[in-house]
């Protein structure tokens, strides 16, 4: 455990030339009790405050967590940094804060926390004081110094131990699909909080094949030396385990900070506290880091967008691109009134207009449709592409190749999705004719051009993409046909029928559109 003589040395708060220097590093985070902090941006400083600990003993828990916004998951991850310091300007975070940046959270994200903890022991600072020989600040000059050297805040409880976290992330684009997901999982017996069973996992399994928006999953270990994370099929075990792995690098699992304004002696520090609570709010997750939460939120959906733009032939939306510039700026507005805090926090502080959060969210906007049909009614159906997350997942076709003969015998696709990595080949047709050559696409490439003949199947089939090359095969009888994608579509795959023979082909081709705002 960490006892009063483990106090750090550190910087003090840094200076306006320091924030305005490109070589700037912010002071860590606190790192023992008593310790000073700037609360509102996460750092630690030195040490004005000395006093008794209280030590409590171990325990352990593995609970789930629905969380809707950046508050709710700061929660259910019991991190001690306001969420003013995770999406603020400094960038001090501490390992979880920077485990929720990762996430790139959005406007209209559900998130399924999974935590398990196994705690130590909790120190809990008691009868504190003023160290000898410092003495209370006294007026706004004396407040700024005494600040610039301690902070706002001193720690007052520090719990160590070793934990597991693991979240799934849905990116719903509205409230309509965020509610689709919440609605998923409470048909799944998750609801809003619980505790862990070993039959979660299928739960969770369930929950992930069936909802149809962009997903994601991360997790991390701390308190275990050398850990190997589970796959995210065995994570509900892991976590059911976890508490019993003997702790053998003992970590920070969470820590609370008392404003100096509760020390006795300490005087009035107004007006540091009403800053503090005018940025955070009165629980460290409110008050102008709510607005920041909003914005980086905003920036991460569009830049999400953009992504899919670049990826399919550079799309422009001049609307996501003016709100865009828009959120940069009031982002940039947001992270002054912080920053001006850290250099002066008796300053008087003001929200900014914020224009970009009255535009909404932008949401994916795309038309399907389909080349003519090609060849016969025989066969059974196919259909390659699951529109719902073929783009929010980046997928394109990887590579082609045909089987054919006297007809196209069959039609092989492999598909790649850029943002999971996940691939995957689609067969159609029978396994006569003989084997053409793999058409290997790239990233950003894509089919633009089908030809050939067809009757009561699809006698004659050639393929080309955007950099000239194709691939085909098949005879010569039925009737011609050549189909050109439209300038601004995309192939995204096919779908038709097939058998003993491709018996119908159709391309599958998406045109992108301005985005919706909700």
């Amino acid at each position: 455990m960490f006892s009063t003589s483990q106090l750090a040395n550190r910087a003090a708060v840094p200076t306006a030339a320091d924030l305005e220097s490109s070589e700037f590093l912010a002071p860590p985070p606190p790192a023992s009790l008593f310790q000073g902090c700037d609360s509102v941006n996460g750092y630690g400083v030195s040490t004005a405050v000395e006093g008794s600990l209280a030590t409590n003993g171990g325990s352990s828990q593995v609970f789930y967590q629905i969380a809707l916004d950046a508050q709710s998951l700061y929660q259910a991850l019991d991190i001690s940094q306001s969420i003013s310091v995770g999406f603020g300007p400094l960038g001090n975070v501490s390992e979880k804060s920077e485990f929720v940046q990762q996430l790139s959270l959005t406007t209209y994200s559900v998130n399924i926390v999974v935590h398990a903890r196994h705690v130590k022991g909790t120190d809990t600072a008691t009868a504190f004081r003023l160290k000898s020989g410092i003495q209370p600040p006294q007026g706004n000059e004396q407040l700024r110094d005494f600040f610039r050297s301690y902070g706002d805040s001193f720690i007052s409880a520090i719990t160590i131990g070793a934990e597991y976290y693991a979240v799934y992330t849905y990116y719903a684009q509205s409230q309509t699909e965020r509610d689709s997901v919440t609605a998923e999982l409470q048909a799944n017996g998750i609801f809003e909080f619980g505790s862990v069973s070993s039959d979660f996992q299928a739960k969770l399994d369930r929950v992930t094949q069936s909802t149809k928006v962009r997903i994601s999953f991360n997790q991390n270990v701390s308190g275990i030396a050398n850990p190997k994370l589970p796959t995210p099929n065995n994570l509900v075990q892991y976590a059911l385990d976890f508490p019993s792995l003997p702790i053998d690098a003992p970590a920070i699992l969470s820590f609370s900070s008392t404003g100096y304004e509760h020390v006795p002696g300490i005087g009035s520090f107004e007006p540091i506290v009403s800053n503090r609570v005018f940025l955070t709010g009165p629980q460290g997750d409110s008050g102008l880091s709510q607005d920041l939460v909003k914005e980086q939120q905003l920036i991460n959906q569009i830049n999400w967008l953009k992504s899919i733009y670049a990826f399919y032939q550079n799309f422009n939306d001049p609307k996501v691109n003016d709100v865009s510039r828009e959120a940069q700026s009031d982002l940039q507005a947001l992270n002054d009134q912080f920053l001006r805090y850290v250099n002066d926090p008796t300053a008087s502080l003001s929200r900014p207009p914020l224009p970009s959060l009255r535009e909404g969210s932008p949401k994916l906007a795309y038309q399907i449709a389909y080349s003519p049909q090609q060849g016969g009614d025989g066969g059974g159906p196919f259909d390659d592409v699951d529109i719902t997350t073929y783009l929010q997942n980046q997928t394109y076709i990887a590579s082609l190749q045909l089987r054919s003969g006297g007809y196209v015998d069959a039609l092989i696709v492999n598909y790649q999705s850029k943002t999971t990595g996940a691939s995957w080949s689609d067969y159609h047709g029978g396994g006569g004719g003989g084997l053409s050559q793999t058409l290997t696409l790239l990233p950003g490439q894509f089919v633009n051009r089908l030809w050939g003949r067809s009757g009561g199947y699809v006698d004659q089939l050639n393929l080309a993409i955007s950099d000239g090359r194709s691939v085909g095969g098949g005879g010569n009888g039925g009737g011609a046909f050549d189909w050109r994608a439209p300038q601004g579509s995309v192939v995204l795959g096919f779908r038709g029928r097939s058998g003993k023979y491709l018996d119908q082909v159709s391309a599958v081709y998406a045109t992108l559109q301005a985005a919706s705002w909700v």
